[in-house]
């Protein structure tokens, strides 16, 4: 096809914040006769479905809705509604609502040199929160949004469709809950929160990992141990501190440039995972209370391999050492009864390498258990 005829028009739709080219031949303009351009974007508004980049909905058979109205029986898959965030008509919702979107992507473990297998860790933690029961009564609505999906599409160019695809869900009132995927989830998902809050605003970031995932990445390229690094560079150039608490570290999975850098950064916070262990709940969340202070947003990602193989065999980097997971779980919810939280992930989920599922039905597990604190706090 010849794009050199100067009547073909090349229209940018700014919907959302996203870029829509279009192209149309001279025939049709010819045919929508005087003023073209106005005709030919509007025909464009009303049509328009393609706005994310990446983003695959689910095969509707996925879920088995409830076929009846007892709530006391009901399972997540039964509850759970979908929702294309392509559909130009959404507006935003009112009350409690929160979105499940997959992030398929292990690029950056493979880049990393860690066991792939972490692309297919949202159909598998899906899965096991289909079947688990529904505790948050009718007021409460989630919907599954779908994923960001592209094998061949490059790691930074996943991450910006996450990015905006997060970005969207702010914007319709819908708490993002994105599941992994790598870590590599956690700075697409970053950007997504920043971009939705105004430019003077800080987001304060807690990881629950067993590394501090910090690498400079300006040799190799981003990767899943990039990700905060590339945050740290990225608050640094606009002139903001960059607000990260990390617990779980072990000390055996990080190397002594990463502590040191951590050191001279000043601004970044750590408990190891035997620290947690010696400190217990109260004293873990005293830690996290002064670390909020004076913040307004919170963005809450969880490394499945800060537990240890016991509890979660399934993960890109295995662990033998590691969190309690009921620890783990009173601390996300006493983060979600902040009235701060405006997005979650979990990450590194690794199905061919778990067993019984343990790993993917964990994870489902602090789903369920942070969603009935996070559900009656207000962001």
């Amino acid at each position: 096809m010849d794009y050199s005829d100067s009547r073909y028009y090349s229209i940018f739709l700014i919907k959302h914040s996203l870029s829509v080219r279009v192209l149309f031949p001279p025939k049709v303009i010819d045919r929508l006769g005087g003023n073209s351009y106005n005709k030919v974007a509007s025909i464009v508004m009303e049509k328009d479905k393609i706005m994310l980049e990446d983003y695959y909905q689910l095969d509707n058979s996925y879920y088995h809705k409830r076929l009846d109205d007892d709530l006391y029986a009901a399972k997540w898959g039964m509850v759970i509604e979908f929702l294309d965030l392509n559909d130009p008509n959404l507006r935003p919702f009112d009350g409690v609502n929160f979105a499940l979107i997959g992030f398929k992507s292990d690029k950056g473990v493979y880049i990393n040199h860690g066991r792939v297998g972490a692309v297919e860790g949202p159909q598998a933690i899906r899965t096991q929160l289909a079947k688990l029961p529904w505790h948050l009564g009718r007021n409460v609505r989630v919907f599954d949004v779908g994923d960001i999906d592209g094998p061949n599409r490059s790691l930074e160019q996943l991450q910006q469709s996450l990015a905006r695809a997060v970005k969207r869900l702010r914007e319709l009132n819908l708490r993002p809950i994105v599941l992994g995927g790598g870590h590599e989830t956690a700075y697409g998902h970053y950007l997504g929160l920043k971009s939705s809050l105004a430019s003077d605003q800080d987001l304060a970031v807690i990881n629950m990992d067993a590394h501090f995932d910090l690498r400079p990445y300006d040799q190799t390229g981003p990767n899943s141990g990039t990700g905060f690094r590339q945050m740290f560079d990225d608050t640094l150039a606009q002139k903001q501190a960059f607000n990260y608490l990390i617990l779980g570290i072990q000390e055996h999975n990080n190397n002594l440039f990463l502590f040191d850098f951590v050191a001279k950064s000043k601004a970044i916070q750590f408990l190891t995972g035997m620290d947690m262990y010696q400190m217990g709940y109260k004293e873990v969340c005293k830690v996290v209370d002064t670390f909020l202070a004076g913040k307004e947003q919170v963005y809450l990602t969880i490394d499945i391999d800060c537990f240890s193989a016991g509890a979660a065999p399934g993960v890109s980097a295995i662990q033998s050492l590691g969190v309690d997971p009921n620890l783990a779980v009173l601390v996300f919810q006493h983060i979600a009864a902040s009235g701060k939280l405006i997005g979650f992930d979990i990450v590194e989920v690794s199905p061919p390498h778990d067993i019984d599922n343990h790993t993917a039905n964990l994870a489902a597990s602090f789903v369920f258990y942070l969603t009935q604190v996070w559900a009656q706090a207000h962001d």
